[in-house]
Protein backbone atom coordinates (compact mmCIF):
# COMPACT_ATOMS: atom_id res chain seq x y z
CA UNK A 1 0.00 0.00 0.00
CA UNK A 2 1.30 3.47 -0.93
CA UNK A 3 -1.01 5.64 1.15
CA UNK A 4 1.91 7.44 2.78
CA UNK A 5 3.31 8.37 -0.63
CA UNK A 6 0.06 9.58 -2.12
CA UNK A 7 -1.13 11.57 0.90
CA UNK A 8 1.50 14.27 0.61
CA UNK A 9 -0.73 16.92 2.22
CA UNK A 10 -2.40 17.16 5.61
CA UNK A 11 -6.07 17.91 5.30
CA UNK A 12 -8.43 18.71 2.48
CA UNK A 13 -8.03 22.49 2.73
CA UNK A 14 -4.26 22.30 2.29
CA UNK A 15 -4.72 19.92 -0.62
CA UNK A 16 -6.99 22.47 -2.25
CA UNK A 17 -4.40 25.19 -1.86
CA UNK A 18 -1.66 23.12 -3.42
CA UNK A 19 -3.54 21.51 -6.26
CA UNK A 20 -6.35 23.90 -7.10
CA UNK A 21 -7.54 23.48 -10.69
CA UNK A 22 -4.64 21.35 -11.81
CA UNK A 23 -7.11 18.93 -13.37
CA UNK A 24 -10.40 19.33 -15.18
CA UNK A 25 -13.83 18.13 -14.06
CA UNK A 26 -16.93 17.71 -16.19
CA UNK A 27 -20.27 16.75 -14.60
CA UNK A 28 -22.17 14.16 -16.59
CA UNK A 29 -25.01 16.58 -17.26
CA UNK A 30 -22.92 19.55 -18.40
CA UNK A 31 -23.98 20.44 -21.91
CA UNK A 32 -21.17 20.68 -24.41
CA UNK A 33 -18.51 19.21 -22.15
CA UNK A 34 -16.92 15.76 -22.02
CA UNK A 35 -19.17 13.64 -19.84
CA UNK A 36 -18.92 10.33 -18.07
CA UNK A 37 -20.72 8.77 -21.00
CA UNK A 38 -18.32 10.39 -23.46
CA UNK A 39 -15.30 8.75 -21.86
CA UNK A 40 -15.66 6.49 -24.89
CA UNK A 41 -13.90 9.24 -26.86
CA UNK A 42 -10.62 8.34 -25.16
CA UNK A 43 -7.98 6.40 -27.05
CA UNK A 44 -8.33 3.50 -24.58
CA UNK A 45 -11.17 2.80 -22.15
CA UNK A 46 -11.29 0.34 -19.25
CA UNK A 47 -14.81 -0.26 -17.93
CA UNK A 48 -15.35 -1.75 -14.47
CA UNK A 49 -18.48 -3.88 -14.39
CA UNK A 50 -20.61 -2.83 -11.42
CA UNK A 51 -18.07 -0.18 -10.43
CA UNK A 52 -15.25 -0.34 -7.86
CA UNK A 53 -15.76 1.20 -4.41
CA UNK A 54 -12.78 3.24 -3.25
CA UNK A 55 -12.58 4.44 0.34
CA UNK A 56 -10.66 7.50 1.47
CA UNK A 57 -7.00 6.65 2.07
CA UNK A 58 -7.28 3.18 0.50
CA UNK A 59 -5.93 3.40 -3.06
CA UNK A 60 -7.01 1.05 -5.80
CA UNK A 61 -4.07 -0.19 -7.86
CA UNK A 62 -4.14 -0.79 -11.61
CA UNK A 63 -1.68 -1.68 -14.33
CA UNK A 64 -1.65 -0.44 -17.90
CA UNK A 65 -1.64 -4.05 -19.11
CA UNK A 66 -4.78 -4.67 -17.10
CA UNK A 67 -6.53 -1.65 -18.66
CA UNK A 68 -5.47 -2.51 -22.21
CA UNK A 69 -3.02 0.36 -22.80
CA UNK A 70 0.09 -0.78 -24.72
CA UNK A 71 3.31 -0.22 -22.80
CA UNK A 72 4.74 1.58 -25.82
CA UNK A 73 2.20 4.40 -25.55
CA UNK A 74 3.06 7.64 -23.77
CA UNK A 75 0.13 8.76 -21.64
CA UNK A 76 -1.05 12.35 -21.91
CA UNK A 77 -4.12 12.19 -19.66
CA UNK A 78 -6.06 9.77 -17.45
CA UNK A 79 -9.82 10.21 -17.22
CA UNK A 80 -11.82 8.87 -14.25
CA UNK A 81 -15.58 8.27 -14.46
CA UNK A 82 -16.77 8.36 -10.82
CA UNK A 83 -19.99 8.53 -8.84
CA UNK A 84 -20.21 9.82 -5.26
CA UNK A 85 -22.77 10.21 -2.50
CA UNK A 86 -22.87 13.99 -2.18
CA UNK A 87 -25.72 14.14 0.36
CA UNK A 88 -23.31 15.11 3.17
CA UNK A 89 -22.48 18.39 1.45
CA UNK A 90 -18.78 17.78 2.05
CA UNK A 91 -16.10 18.50 -0.56
CA UNK A 92 -14.17 15.74 -2.33
CA UNK A 93 -10.77 15.23 -3.91
CA UNK A 94 -10.36 12.29 -6.30
CA UNK A 95 -6.71 11.70 -7.18
CA UNK A 96 -4.20 9.33 -8.72
CA UNK A 97 -0.51 8.58 -8.19
CA UNK A 98 2.31 6.70 -9.86
CA UNK A 99 6.05 6.13 -10.05
CA UNK A 100 7.95 8.55 -12.26
CA UNK A 101 11.53 9.68 -12.90
CA UNK A 102 13.28 11.62 -10.15
CA UNK A 103 12.05 15.20 -9.71
CA UNK A 104 12.06 17.84 -6.96
CA UNK A 105 8.67 18.03 -5.22
CA UNK A 106 6.94 20.99 -3.56
CA UNK A 107 8.94 20.46 -0.39
CA UNK A 108 12.23 20.73 -2.28
CA UNK A 109 12.91 17.00 -1.90
CA UNK A 110 13.78 14.50 -4.58
CA UNK A 111 10.88 12.16 -5.24
CA UNK A 112 9.98 9.34 -7.61
CA UNK A 113 6.29 9.32 -6.74
CA UNK A 114 3.90 11.79 -8.34
CA UNK A 115 0.31 12.44 -7.35
CA UNK A 116 -2.32 14.82 -8.67
CA UNK A 117 -5.93 15.36 -7.74
CA UNK A 118 -8.88 17.69 -8.11
CA UNK A 119 -10.41 19.61 -5.20
CA UNK A 120 -14.19 19.72 -5.61
CA UNK A 121 -15.84 22.13 -3.18
CA UNK A 122 -19.27 21.07 -4.45
CA UNK A 123 -18.99 17.52 -5.84
CA UNK A 124 -21.28 16.30 -8.59
CA UNK A 125 -22.88 12.91 -8.15
CA UNK A 126 -21.67 11.61 -11.53
CA UNK A 127 -18.48 13.17 -12.83
CA UNK A 128 -15.67 12.74 -15.35
CA UNK A 129 -12.32 13.95 -14.00
CA UNK A 130 -9.39 14.55 -16.34
CA UNK A 131 -5.90 14.56 -14.87
CA UNK A 132 -2.96 15.50 -17.14
CA UNK A 133 0.27 13.52 -17.11
CA UNK A 134 3.12 16.08 -17.23
CA UNK A 135 5.78 15.48 -19.86
CA UNK A 136 8.50 15.78 -17.21
CA UNK A 137 6.72 13.31 -14.90
CA UNK A 138 5.67 10.39 -17.13
CA UNK A 139 4.49 7.06 -15.81
CA UNK A 140 7.82 5.25 -15.36
CA UNK A 141 6.16 1.90 -14.56
CA UNK A 142 2.89 0.32 -15.56
CA UNK A 143 1.28 0.63 -12.12
CA UNK A 144 -0.82 3.56 -10.92
CA UNK A 145 -3.35 4.11 -8.15
CA UNK A 146 -6.72 5.85 -7.88
CA UNK A 147 -7.65 7.30 -4.49
CA UNK A 148 -9.70 9.84 -2.53
CA UNK A 149 -7.55 12.45 -0.83
CA UNK A 150 -8.68 14.16 2.36
CA UNK A 151 -9.39 13.42 6.00
CA UNK A 152 -12.24 11.59 7.69
CA UNK A 153 -15.23 13.81 8.41
CA UNK A 154 -13.84 16.67 6.33
CA UNK A 155 -14.48 15.36 2.83
CA UNK A 156 -16.39 12.68 0.96
CA UNK A 157 -15.08 9.35 2.17
CA UNK A 158 -16.18 6.96 -0.60
CA UNK A 159 -16.54 7.02 -4.37
CA UNK A 160 -17.25 4.45 -7.04
CA UNK A 161 -14.92 4.21 -10.02
CA UNK A 162 -16.93 3.20 -13.10
CA UNK A 163 -14.35 3.50 -15.87
CA UNK A 164 -10.89 4.75 -16.74
CA UNK A 165 -10.02 6.53 -19.97
CA UNK A 166 -6.55 7.08 -21.38
CA UNK A 167 -5.40 9.73 -23.82
CA UNK A 168 -2.16 8.78 -25.57
CA UNK A 169 -2.22 11.25 -28.45
CA UNK A 170 -3.76 8.76 -30.87
CA UNK A 171 -7.23 10.21 -30.99
CA UNK A 172 -7.67 13.61 -29.45
CA UNK A 173 -7.07 15.85 -26.48
CA UNK A 174 -8.96 15.59 -23.24
CA UNK A 175 -9.38 19.34 -22.89
CA UNK A 176 -10.56 19.50 -26.47
CA UNK A 177 -9.02 21.92 -28.94
CA UNK A 178 -8.83 25.67 -28.65
CA UNK A 179 -11.30 27.22 -31.09
CA UNK A 180 -11.28 30.81 -29.82
CA UNK A 181 -8.52 31.96 -27.52
CA UNK A 182 -10.02 33.15 -24.26
CA UNK A 183 -13.61 32.11 -25.00
CA UNK A 184 -13.92 30.05 -21.81
CA UNK A 185 -17.72 29.89 -21.90
CA UNK A 186 -17.84 29.08 -25.63
CA UNK A 187 -20.29 31.85 -26.57
CA UNK A 188 -18.12 33.03 -29.52
CA UNK A 189 -17.11 36.27 -27.77
CA UNK A 190 -14.36 37.02 -25.28
CA UNK A 191 -15.43 39.38 -22.51
CA UNK A 192 -15.68 39.87 -18.75
CA UNK A 193 -18.02 36.91 -18.46
CA UNK A 194 -15.19 34.59 -19.56
CA UNK A 195 -13.04 36.05 -16.79
CA UNK A 196 -15.81 35.49 -14.28
CA UNK A 197 -16.46 31.91 -15.41
CA UNK A 198 -12.77 30.99 -15.36
CA UNK A 199 -12.29 32.60 -11.94
CA UNK A 200 -15.25 30.66 -10.54
CA UNK A 201 -13.83 27.45 -11.94
CA UNK A 202 -10.38 28.08 -10.50
CA UNK A 203 -11.76 28.95 -7.05
CA UNK A 204 -14.09 25.90 -7.20
CA UNK A 205 -17.16 28.10 -6.92
CA UNK A 206 -18.12 26.27 -10.11
CA UNK A 207 -17.20 22.74 -11.13
CA UNK A 208 -17.78 23.30 -14.84
CA UNK A 209 -16.26 25.30 -17.66
CA UNK A 210 -17.78 25.04 -21.11
CA UNK A 211 -14.52 25.29 -23.06
CA UNK A 212 -11.44 24.55 -20.95
CA UNK A 213 -9.18 24.43 -24.02
CA UNK A 214 -10.04 28.01 -24.96
CA UNK A 215 -8.94 29.09 -21.48
CA UNK A 216 -5.67 27.13 -21.57
CA UNK A 217 -3.73 30.20 -22.65
CA UNK A 218 -0.29 29.18 -21.40
CA UNK A 219 -0.52 25.89 -23.33
CA UNK A 220 0.34 23.54 -20.47
CA UNK A 221 -2.95 21.57 -20.51
CA UNK A 222 -3.79 22.82 -17.01
CA UNK A 223 -5.96 25.72 -15.94
CA UNK A 224 -4.39 27.97 -13.34
CA UNK A 225 -3.95 31.56 -12.21
CA UNK A 226 -1.55 32.24 -15.09
CA UNK A 227 -4.36 31.54 -17.58
CA UNK A 228 -6.63 33.95 -15.72
CA UNK A 229 -3.97 36.66 -15.87
CA UNK A 230 -3.40 36.09 -19.59
CA UNK A 231 -7.15 36.23 -20.21
CA UNK A 232 -7.51 39.58 -18.44
CA UNK A 233 -4.48 40.98 -20.24
CA UNK A 234 -5.73 39.77 -23.62
CA UNK A 235 -9.13 41.39 -23.13
CA UNK A 236 -7.55 44.69 -22.10
CA UNK A 237 -5.20 44.58 -25.09
CA UNK A 238 -7.95 43.61 -27.51
CA UNK A 239 -6.03 40.49 -28.53
CA UNK A 240 -8.91 38.02 -28.44
CA UNK A 241 -11.87 39.64 -30.17
CA UNK A 242 -10.22 40.38 -33.48
CA UNK A 243 -12.82 40.78 -36.19
CA UNK A 244 -12.87 41.15 -39.95
CA UNK A 245 -14.69 44.42 -40.58
CA UNK A 246 -14.66 43.99 -44.36
CA UNK A 247 -13.96 47.66 -45.01
CA UNK A 248 -11.14 46.85 -47.42
CA UNK A 249 -11.97 45.77 -50.92
CA UNK A 250 -10.55 42.42 -51.97
CA UNK A 251 -8.05 44.23 -54.20
CA UNK A 252 -6.90 46.36 -51.27
CA UNK A 253 -6.62 43.36 -48.98
CA UNK A 254 -4.55 41.37 -51.49
CA UNK A 255 -1.84 44.01 -51.29
CA UNK A 256 -1.03 42.79 -47.77
CA UNK A 257 0.25 39.54 -49.28
CA UNK A 258 3.78 40.64 -50.09
CA UNK A 259 5.58 37.34 -50.68
CA UNK A 260 4.47 33.82 -49.80
CA UNK A 261 5.93 30.35 -49.23
CA UNK A 262 4.25 26.94 -49.49
CA UNK A 263 4.57 24.30 -46.78
CA UNK A 264 4.33 21.58 -49.41
CA UNK A 265 4.36 17.79 -49.01
CA UNK A 266 3.71 17.78 -45.27
CA UNK A 267 0.09 18.13 -44.15
CA UNK A 268 -0.98 17.39 -47.72
CA UNK A 269 0.89 14.05 -47.71
CA UNK A 270 -1.47 11.08 -47.96
CA UNK A 271 -1.94 7.71 -49.57
CA UNK A 272 -5.41 6.11 -49.47
CA UNK A 273 -3.94 2.69 -50.25
CA UNK A 274 -1.81 2.73 -47.11
CA UNK A 275 -3.76 4.54 -44.40
CA UNK A 276 -1.72 5.73 -41.43
CA UNK A 277 -2.52 5.40 -37.74
CA UNK A 278 -1.74 8.92 -36.54
CA UNK A 279 -1.35 12.52 -37.60
CA UNK A 280 2.41 12.23 -37.21
CA UNK A 281 2.57 9.27 -39.60
CA UNK A 282 0.59 11.17 -42.24
CA UNK A 283 2.64 14.35 -41.81
CA UNK A 284 5.95 12.54 -42.30
CA UNK A 285 4.80 9.92 -44.83
CA UNK A 286 6.33 11.75 -47.80
CA UNK A 287 9.72 12.06 -46.14
CA UNK A 288 9.49 15.52 -44.60
CA UNK A 289 10.18 16.15 -40.89
CA UNK A 290 7.57 17.24 -38.35
CA UNK A 291 6.68 20.89 -38.86
CA UNK A 292 8.12 23.05 -36.09
CA UNK A 293 7.65 26.59 -34.81
CA UNK A 294 11.31 27.21 -35.63
CA UNK A 295 10.68 26.38 -39.29
CA UNK A 296 7.90 28.95 -39.59
CA UNK A 297 10.03 31.54 -37.79
CA UNK A 298 12.84 30.83 -40.26
CA UNK A 299 10.41 31.42 -43.13
CA UNK A 300 9.43 34.79 -41.68
CA UNK A 301 13.04 35.73 -40.95
CA UNK A 302 13.88 34.98 -44.59
CA UNK A 303 11.45 37.72 -45.67
CA UNK A 304 8.15 35.95 -46.39
CA UNK A 305 4.96 37.31 -44.81
CA UNK A 306 2.56 34.56 -45.96
CA UNK A 307 2.55 30.78 -45.60
CA UNK A 308 0.24 28.56 -47.62
CA UNK A 309 -0.61 25.38 -45.69
CA UNK A 310 -1.79 22.67 -48.11
CA UNK A 311 -3.90 20.02 -46.32
CA UNK A 312 -5.39 16.72 -47.46
CA UNK A 313 -8.54 15.75 -45.56
CA UNK A 314 -10.17 12.75 -47.23
CA UNK A 315 -8.05 9.97 -45.74
CA UNK A 316 -8.29 11.61 -42.31
CA UNK A 317 -12.04 11.58 -41.97
CA UNK A 318 -14.77 9.02 -41.37
CA UNK A 319 -15.86 7.73 -44.77
CA UNK A 320 -19.49 7.47 -43.64
CA UNK A 321 -20.08 10.60 -41.57
CA UNK A 322 -17.31 12.69 -43.21
CA UNK A 323 -16.24 13.89 -39.77
CA UNK A 324 -12.60 14.95 -39.72
CA UNK A 325 -10.57 13.13 -37.09
CA UNK A 326 -10.01 15.33 -34.04
CA UNK A 327 -6.31 14.56 -33.93
CA UNK A 328 -5.88 15.72 -37.52
CA UNK A 329 -7.90 18.90 -37.10
CA UNK A 330 -5.98 19.69 -33.92
CA UNK A 331 -2.64 19.26 -35.69
CA UNK A 332 -3.71 21.45 -38.61
CA UNK A 333 -4.79 24.13 -36.17
CA UNK A 334 -1.47 23.88 -34.34
CA UNK A 335 0.45 24.53 -37.57
CA UNK A 336 -1.87 27.38 -38.57
CA UNK A 337 -1.19 28.92 -35.16
CA UNK A 338 2.56 28.74 -35.81
CA UNK A 339 1.93 31.04 -38.79
CA UNK A 340 -0.62 33.36 -37.20
CA UNK A 341 1.43 33.74 -34.01
CA UNK A 342 4.30 35.01 -36.19
CA UNK A 343 2.01 37.78 -37.46
CA UNK A 344 1.92 36.26 -40.94
CA UNK A 345 -0.93 35.52 -43.32
CA UNK A 346 -1.95 31.89 -43.67
CA UNK A 347 -3.71 30.25 -46.63
CA UNK A 348 -5.49 27.00 -45.72
CA UNK A 349 -6.94 24.72 -48.39
CA UNK A 350 -8.19 21.33 -49.61
CA UNK A 351 -5.23 19.66 -51.34
CA UNK A 352 -4.69 16.29 -53.12
CA UNK A 353 -8.29 15.18 -52.46
CA UNK A 354 -9.16 15.43 -56.16
CA UNK A 355 -9.22 11.75 -57.10
CA UNK A 356 -11.60 8.97 -58.18
CA UNK A 357 -10.45 6.90 -55.18
CA UNK A 358 -12.98 5.22 -52.88
CA UNK A 359 -12.64 7.43 -49.81
CA UNK A 360 -14.12 10.88 -49.17
CA UNK A 361 -12.97 13.02 -52.11
CA UNK A 362 -14.15 15.26 -54.92
CA UNK A 363 -14.06 14.75 -58.68
CA UNK A 364 -15.35 17.49 -60.99
CA UNK A 365 -17.80 15.73 -63.27
CA UNK A 366 -21.57 15.28 -63.17
CA UNK A 367 -21.37 11.58 -62.37
CA UNK A 368 -19.43 12.25 -59.14
CA UNK A 369 -20.88 15.64 -58.29
CA UNK A 370 -23.26 14.67 -55.48
CA UNK A 371 -20.63 13.08 -53.24
CA UNK A 372 -18.06 15.69 -54.32
CA UNK A 373 -20.23 18.49 -52.97
CA UNK A 374 -20.88 16.47 -49.81
CA UNK A 375 -17.15 16.14 -49.23
CA UNK A 376 -16.29 19.76 -49.99
CA UNK A 377 -19.07 21.20 -47.84
CA UNK A 378 -18.29 18.79 -44.99
CA UNK A 379 -14.67 19.93 -44.93
CA UNK A 380 -15.42 23.64 -45.06
CA UNK A 381 -18.24 23.50 -42.52
CA UNK A 382 -15.93 21.86 -39.99
CA UNK A 383 -12.86 23.93 -40.80
CA UNK A 384 -14.86 27.17 -40.74
CA UNK A 385 -16.34 26.35 -37.36
CA UNK A 386 -12.94 25.46 -35.92
CA UNK A 387 -11.32 28.68 -37.14
CA UNK A 388 -14.29 31.01 -36.70
CA UNK A 389 -12.44 33.24 -34.24
CA UNK A 390 -9.46 33.92 -36.51
CA UNK A 391 -9.16 37.31 -38.17
CA UNK A 392 -8.27 38.20 -41.76
CA UNK A 393 -4.76 36.79 -41.40
CA UNK A 394 -6.36 33.41 -42.14
CA UNK A 395 -7.47 32.93 -45.75
CA UNK A 396 -9.42 29.93 -47.00
CA UNK A 397 -8.77 28.37 -50.41
CA UNK A 398 -11.65 26.24 -51.60
CA UNK A 399 -9.82 23.69 -53.79
CA UNK A 400 -6.38 22.93 -55.20
CA UNK A 401 -6.01 22.33 -58.95
CA UNK A 402 -9.48 20.77 -59.49
CA UNK A 403 -9.32 18.71 -62.68
CA UNK A 404 -10.28 15.46 -64.39
CA UNK A 405 -7.54 13.30 -62.88
CA UNK A 406 -6.58 10.44 -65.23
CA UNK A 407 -8.52 11.90 -68.14
CA UNK A 408 -6.95 12.88 -71.46
CA UNK A 409 -8.01 16.44 -70.67
CA UNK A 410 -6.52 16.46 -67.16
CA UNK A 411 -3.96 19.21 -67.77
CA UNK A 412 -4.50 20.58 -71.27
CA UNK A 413 -7.10 20.76 -74.05
CA UNK A 414 -7.04 22.66 -77.36
CA UNK A 415 -10.72 23.60 -77.14
CA UNK A 416 -13.69 23.38 -74.80
CA UNK A 417 -15.66 20.21 -75.58
CA UNK A 418 -18.61 18.73 -73.64
CA UNK A 419 -16.35 16.88 -71.17
CA UNK A 420 -14.34 19.99 -70.35
CA UNK A 421 -17.43 22.20 -70.12
CA UNK A 422 -18.99 19.74 -67.68
CA UNK A 423 -15.85 19.96 -65.54
CA UNK A 424 -15.95 23.77 -65.68
CA UNK A 425 -19.57 23.74 -64.51
CA UNK A 426 -18.86 21.31 -61.65
CA UNK A 427 -15.85 23.30 -60.43
CA UNK A 428 -17.87 26.52 -60.48
CA UNK A 429 -20.61 24.82 -58.45
CA UNK A 430 -18.11 23.32 -55.98
CA UNK A 431 -16.48 26.72 -55.44
CA UNK A 432 -19.89 28.24 -54.79
CA UNK A 433 -20.89 25.42 -52.43
CA UNK A 434 -17.65 25.77 -50.48
CA UNK A 435 -18.15 29.53 -50.15
CA UNK A 436 -21.73 29.03 -48.96
CA UNK A 437 -20.55 26.59 -46.27
CA UNK A 438 -17.93 29.08 -45.10
CA UNK A 439 -20.29 32.05 -45.00
CA UNK A 440 -23.06 30.16 -43.20
CA UNK A 441 -20.87 29.68 -40.11
CA UNK A 442 -21.08 33.44 -39.54
CA UNK A 443 -18.80 35.55 -37.37
CA UNK A 444 -15.50 36.34 -39.08
CA UNK A 445 -16.29 33.78 -41.75
CA UNK A 446 -19.06 36.03 -43.08
CA UNK A 447 -16.38 38.34 -44.47
CA UNK A 448 -13.32 36.12 -44.58
CA UNK A 449 -11.30 36.40 -47.78
CA UNK A 450 -11.60 33.22 -49.85
CA UNK A 451 -9.47 32.02 -52.77
CA UNK A 452 -10.99 30.04 -55.65
CA UNK A 453 -9.20 28.23 -58.52
CA UNK A 454 -9.85 27.92 -62.20
CA UNK A 455 -9.82 24.43 -63.75
CA UNK A 456 -6.44 22.99 -62.62
CA UNK A 457 -5.70 26.49 -61.24
CA UNK A 458 -4.36 27.12 -64.72
CA UNK A 459 -3.78 30.59 -66.21
CA UNK A 460 -4.51 29.32 -69.73
CA UNK A 461 -7.10 31.51 -71.43
CA UNK A 462 -9.64 28.71 -71.94
CA UNK A 463 -9.45 27.74 -68.25
CA UNK A 464 -9.67 31.34 -67.07
CA UNK A 465 -12.66 32.16 -69.27
CA UNK A 466 -14.45 29.00 -68.12
CA UNK A 467 -14.51 30.24 -64.53
CA UNK A 468 -17.61 31.89 -63.10
CA UNK A 469 -17.06 33.27 -59.62
CA UNK A 470 -19.88 33.81 -57.10
CA UNK A 471 -21.15 37.31 -56.41
CA UNK A 472 -19.17 38.11 -53.27
CA UNK A 473 -17.03 41.08 -52.22
CA UNK A 474 -14.37 39.04 -50.43
CA UNK A 475 -13.18 36.48 -52.95
CA UNK A 476 -9.93 36.17 -54.89
CA UNK A 477 -8.76 34.09 -57.84
CA UNK A 478 -6.19 31.34 -57.24
CA UNK A 479 -3.73 30.63 -60.05
CA UNK A 480 -0.67 28.38 -60.41
CA UNK A 481 1.90 29.68 -62.84
CA UNK A 482 4.99 27.59 -63.51
CA UNK A 483 6.16 29.51 -66.57
CA UNK A 484 8.03 29.26 -68.89
CA UNK A 485 7.41 25.54 -68.50
CA UNK A 486 10.70 24.18 -69.82
CA UNK A 487 12.62 26.39 -67.43
CA UNK A 488 10.30 26.30 -64.41
CA UNK A 489 9.15 22.68 -64.53
CA UNK A 490 11.51 20.65 -66.69
CA UNK A 491 14.96 22.19 -66.07
CA UNK A 492 15.67 21.93 -69.78
CA UNK A 493 16.21 25.61 -70.57
CA UNK A 494 17.84 28.75 -69.23
CA UNK A 495 15.92 31.89 -68.44
CA UNK A 496 16.36 35.16 -70.23
CA UNK A 497 14.04 38.12 -70.27
CA UNK A 498 14.29 38.39 -74.03
CA UNK A 499 13.29 34.77 -74.53
CA UNK A 500 10.69 34.23 -71.80
CA UNK A 501 9.11 37.48 -70.74
CA UNK A 502 6.48 37.36 -73.47
CA UNK A 503 4.92 34.17 -72.07
CA UNK A 504 4.71 35.65 -68.56
CA UNK A 505 3.22 38.91 -69.79
CA UNK A 506 0.65 37.04 -71.89
CA UNK A 507 -0.83 34.96 -69.06
CA UNK A 508 -0.78 37.87 -66.61
CA UNK A 509 -2.66 39.99 -69.14
CA UNK A 510 -5.27 37.22 -69.36
CA UNK A 511 -5.67 37.26 -65.58
CA UNK A 512 -5.87 41.05 -65.48
CA UNK A 513 -8.60 41.19 -68.10
CA UNK A 514 -10.71 38.47 -66.50
CA UNK A 515 -10.28 39.23 -62.81
CA UNK A 516 -8.42 42.36 -61.79
CA UNK A 517 -10.30 44.65 -64.18
CA UNK A 518 -13.48 43.37 -62.49
CA UNK A 519 -12.31 44.04 -58.93
CA UNK A 520 -11.17 40.47 -58.19
CA UNK A 521 -7.54 40.12 -57.03
CA UNK A 522 -5.29 37.28 -58.14
CA UNK A 523 -2.91 35.31 -55.92
CA UNK A 524 -0.43 33.14 -57.81
CA UNK A 525 -0.19 30.80 -54.85
CA UNK A 526 2.02 28.28 -56.56
CA UNK A 527 5.00 29.17 -58.71
CA UNK A 528 8.68 28.25 -58.77
CA UNK A 529 11.53 26.92 -60.88
CA UNK A 530 13.15 23.54 -60.25
CA UNK A 531 16.79 23.22 -59.32
CA UNK A 532 19.30 22.70 -62.14
CA UNK A 533 22.37 23.86 -60.22
CA UNK A 534 21.49 27.31 -61.54
CA UNK A 535 20.81 29.49 -58.54
CA UNK A 536 21.90 32.71 -60.27
CA UNK A 537 19.62 32.11 -63.25
CA UNK A 538 16.69 31.13 -61.05
CA UNK A 539 17.22 34.24 -58.93
CA UNK A 540 17.16 36.42 -62.06
CA UNK A 541 13.94 34.73 -63.22
CA UNK A 542 12.30 34.94 -59.78
CA UNK A 543 13.02 38.66 -59.46
CA UNK A 544 11.54 39.36 -62.87
CA UNK A 545 8.52 37.12 -62.24
CA UNK A 546 7.42 38.61 -58.90
CA UNK A 547 8.20 42.16 -60.05
CA UNK A 548 6.01 41.68 -63.11
CA UNK A 549 3.22 40.10 -61.06
CA UNK A 550 3.35 42.98 -58.58
CA UNK A 551 3.03 45.48 -61.43
CA UNK A 552 -0.31 43.81 -62.20
CA UNK A 553 -1.26 43.86 -58.50
CA UNK A 554 -0.75 40.10 -58.05
CA UNK A 555 1.04 38.39 -55.15
CA UNK A 556 3.18 35.26 -55.52
CA UNK A 557 3.67 32.23 -53.26
CA UNK A 558 6.66 29.96 -53.97
CA UNK A 559 6.02 26.19 -54.03
CA UNK A 560 8.51 24.57 -51.62
CA UNK A 561 8.35 20.79 -51.15
CA UNK A 562 11.72 20.51 -49.35
CA UNK A 563 13.27 18.77 -52.39
CA UNK A 564 16.76 19.87 -53.45
CA UNK A 565 18.06 17.46 -56.07
CA UNK A 566 18.41 18.41 -59.72
CA UNK A 567 15.44 18.14 -62.05
CA UNK A 568 11.67 17.90 -61.94
CA UNK A 569 9.77 18.48 -58.68
CA UNK A 570 12.82 19.88 -56.86
CA UNK A 571 11.47 23.22 -55.70
CA UNK A 572 13.05 23.43 -52.23
CA UNK A 573 14.26 26.79 -50.93
CA UNK A 574 14.29 26.36 -47.15
CA UNK A 575 15.77 23.13 -45.80
CA UNK A 576 13.45 21.88 -43.05
CA UNK A 577 15.93 19.73 -41.18
CA UNK A 578 18.01 22.70 -40.09
CA UNK A 579 15.53 25.49 -40.95
CA UNK A 580 18.08 27.15 -43.21
CA UNK A 581 17.75 28.96 -46.53
CA UNK A 582 19.37 26.70 -49.12
CA UNK A 583 19.29 29.22 -51.99
CA UNK A 584 19.64 32.69 -50.44
CA UNK A 585 20.12 34.47 -53.79
CA UNK A 586 16.64 33.40 -54.94
CA UNK A 587 14.99 34.44 -51.69
CA UNK A 588 16.84 37.75 -51.54
CA UNK A 589 15.90 38.52 -55.15
CA UNK A 590 12.19 38.00 -54.43
CA UNK A 591 12.30 39.97 -51.18
CA UNK A 592 14.00 42.87 -52.96
CA UNK A 593 11.44 42.76 -55.77
CA UNK A 594 8.49 42.96 -53.37
CA UNK A 595 9.88 45.32 -50.71
CA UNK A 596 7.50 48.12 -51.73
CA UNK A 597 4.44 45.94 -52.26
CA UNK A 598 1.42 47.01 -50.23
Amino acid sequence: MKTNKLLRVSGAALAAGLLLAQAAVFPANAAGSPTAKEISTCDYVYTIEGGLKIDQGEPAEFTLEQTGVPSTKALREIWMDVTMDVSSGLPAMPALGYDCPVYVNDAGEESTWYGDGLWMSTPTEHTTIIIPIPEDKPLAASKFTVQLWGEAGESVSTMTLNALGFMTGDGGQGMGAMTRKGDANNDKTVDKQDVTDLAKFLTTESDTLQSPANANLDGNSRLNAADLTLLKRGILNGDFNKTIDGSETALEFAQHIKLGWNLGNSLDAQDPLYPKNSAVEYETSWGNPIISKDLIKAVKDAGFNTVRVPVSWGAKMDNTTYKIKDEWMNRVQEVVDYVIDNDMYCILNIHHDNTPANYPYFYPDTQNYEHSEKFVTAVWSQVSERFAGYDEHLIFETLNEPRLVGNNYEWWFPSVNDTVQDAFNCINKLNAAALKSIRETGGNNAKRYVLMPTYAASPNELNVNGMQMPNDDHIMAEIHGYRPENFAMNATANWSESGGAGELIAFMNTLKNKFINNGIPVIIDEFGAVNNNNEDNRAEWAKYYVSLADSYGMACVWWDNNAFRVGKENFGLIERGGNTVKYPKIVEAMVEATKNRG
